[in-house]
């Protein structure tokens, strides 16, 4: 079915993706933008509003067939802007935007969490997910969840380490992975707006320990691995002060040491493999 489909998340790494999957499909596109000037000069339905405001909202589903949301915090290791934890943002613009799309008599919401979450409760990145789709599940709305890996673009900060000549691992670096490209996630996403499924568990095509991870970057550099194993109770301790005055970063990098210590292998589904990324960026032919 060709229909309108709202696009929150629309400016990020997986939300272009997934706007050029509905586009090659035929769908009309209603992006969600906060600035819209990242989408300036594009010809794309632009709604500007900021989700975490509940009434910058209204109007957005009007028309609309279904939702797609790949609305989230920062995934970047910087400092954070007020109100842009995960809690603000990945939950609490999520809900705004479920109660618009029930008002609005919306279709299907299909949001984008991630993989592993029943094991990874209690981290504040993964609460602030599942809290959002307990809230979609008890909504009546039909909905699928897409549950993906790691992001190639997340795995670019081991590139980025690899360049610099040392990368750092949590653990041992023995705990095993098999990261997605954002362009596969984009596809499960649409494909999610006609399958019946209300679970989406997708993997990349290949599985990676955490060191096999960093010798890839290294072997597409050309250089010698230099790898440093930092034991996670450390790396614990290190970021513990990050709680008082930067939630988002301290969620994201606690997130990261528990992922990073714990297999997190999803059903393969994504066609494109993590060392030709690498070689890519290597190459200059995609920015890291």
């Amino acid at each position: 079915m060709v229909e309108k489909v709202l696009l929150a998340g629309a400016t990020g790494r997986l939300g272009r993706h997934v706007r050029s999957e509905l586009e090659s499909l035929g769908h009309a596109v209603r992006a969600l933008a906060r600035d819209p000037c990242n989408l300036a000069g594009e010809d794309v339905e632009v709604f500007d509003c900021d989700a975490r405001n509940a009434d910058s909202l209204q109007g957005a589903c009007e028309g609309v067939g279904s939702v797609i949301s790949t609305l989230g915090a920062s995934l970047a290791l910087r400092y954070t802007a007020p109100g842009a934890t995960y809690r603000d943002v990945d939950l609490g613009a999520n809900l705004n935007l479920l109660a618009e799309a029930k008002r609005a008599g919306v279709r299907r919401f299909v949001y984008v969490s991630l993989y592993g979450a029943e094991s990874l409760r209690g981290l504040g990145y993964v609460d602030a997910h599942e809290e959002f789709v307990e809230a979609l599940a008890a909504s009546g709305i039909d909905y699928a969840v897409v549950r993906p890996t790691g992001f190639f673009y997340v795995f670019e900060e081991v590139f980025k380490m690899a360049r610099r000549g040392r990368a750092m691992l949590v653990g041992r670096g023995d705990a095993r992975t098999n990261p997605i490209h954002e362009a596969d996630v984009a596809r499960a996403c649409v494909e999610a707006l006609e399958g019946g499924a209300r679970e989406l568990p997708v993997g990349g095509p290949d599985v990676y320990t955490r060191r096999e991870v960093a010798l890839l970057a290294f072997e597409a550099l050309g250089k010698r691995p230099k790898v440093t194993s930092l034991p996670p109770g450390l790396m614990r301790s290190l970021i513990k002060p990050l709680a008082y005055f930067d939630r988002r970063l301290y969620d994201l990098l606690d997130f990261g040491v528990a992922v990073s210590t714990n297999d997190v292998v999803a059903p393969p589904y994504g066609a494109r493999g993590l060392g030709e990324h690498f070689r890519r960026l290597a190459s200059g032919g995609e920015a890291a």
